[in-house]
């Protein structure tokens, strides 16, 4: 691990070092790890939509790199002993498609998700970057995604013991369908633990539900009024 940082240092130096010499000819390695760490769990669920039987999903990557002015491919690859869902069944993978775009400094895994046999279950499927002609695999902590395939509603990662206090509150499936139903959003992941969604957004989202809440008051699971933690 301190070998791999002094290796990003000196990379990151270098590229520095080139931009205020306008000089070019840098060739050192360049690594790619997924935003999410390897233990935590990226949902998708049917449940969000009755009337769905797939649906897209990309995963974010980053990269320790330069920019380069040609697309460029990552490798990554199923781990069956590892999941409990089946390629073909639950989702497919192009290896084709996953790539970085040209000049671009983030990468995306896509995953086509379907609803094959779940009838109300929940399978996860395991995926593993793998060193290719244009990346190595960095961050060991960061060299596996898991993505829960759901067709019911569960608590997500991201409902975590900030929004237990400061956010949305306790965790109910009432709440959180009744959240989605509103907002018409399902992912509150931020964009330091991954996600697409600054601080500022977030709040903003949970702060219209609260408003929605007080004037269309509802019940939540235990006969109480359902009620959001956040200030605002």
């Amino acid at each position: 691990m301190k070998h791999f940082w002094m290796i990003c240092l000196g990379g990151l130096l270098g590229l520095a070092a080139c931009s205020e010499d306008k000089l070019t000819g840098y060739s050192g390695d360049s690594y790619i790890y997924f935003a999410k760490e390897s233990c935590d769990s990226t949902v998708f669920s049917f449940a969000y939509d009755k009337n769905l039987t797939e649906g897209d999903l990309s995963l974010k990557l980053n990269m320790v790199s330069v920019l380069e002015s040609r697309e460029r491919t990552f490798a990554v690859r199923f781990l069956p002993k590892e999941s409990t869902a089946k390629e073909g069944v639950h989702f497919e993978l192009n290896a084709a498609e996953q790539t970085v775009a040209a000049n671009d400094s983030v990468g995306y895994m896509h995953l086509n998700i379907k609803k094959g046999d779940l009838h109300e279950n929940t399978v996860t499927a395991v995926f593993e970057l793998m060193e290719s002609d244009d990346f190595k695999v960095g961050l060991p902590a960061h060299t596996k995604a898991r993505v829960i395939i759901s067709d019911k509603l569960s608590q997500p990662d991201w409902w975590d013991n900030w929004h237990e206090t400061s956010g949305l509150g306790a965790y109910t499936d009432l709440k959180y369908a009744a959240f989605i139903e509103e907002m018409g959003v399902h992912d509150l992941t931020m964009e330091k633990d991954g996600g697409t969604l600054t601080y500022s957004e977030v709040r903003s989202l949970i702060l219209r539900f609260k408003r929605i809440l007080g004037k269309n008051p509802r019940p939540d699971k235990d006969g109480s009024t359902m009620s959001v933690a956040m200030n605002g």
